[in-house]
């Protein structure tokens, strides 16, 4: 697993949202106004993070 920041983050990624949970895979990453990043998962899940807020992915 690895940190990157919420706009570095690209379809496929795999997404740990928590310590317990299966990772999230990442389908669609767009930039939003005011330094947002939102990120739409496979699963229709979509959250809006801050641009650089710390993300775990599996490498």
């Amino acid at each position: 697993m690895i940190n990157i920041t919420a706009d570095s983050l690209a379809r496929n990624d795999r997404v740990v949202i928590g310590s317990d949970e299966l990772p999230y895979l990442v389908d669609e990453v767009m930039d939003m106004p005011h330094g947002r990043v939102r990120v739409t998962y496979s699963s229709g899940d979509v959250v809006e993070y801050p641009a650089d807020a710390e993300i775990v992915i599996i490498d």
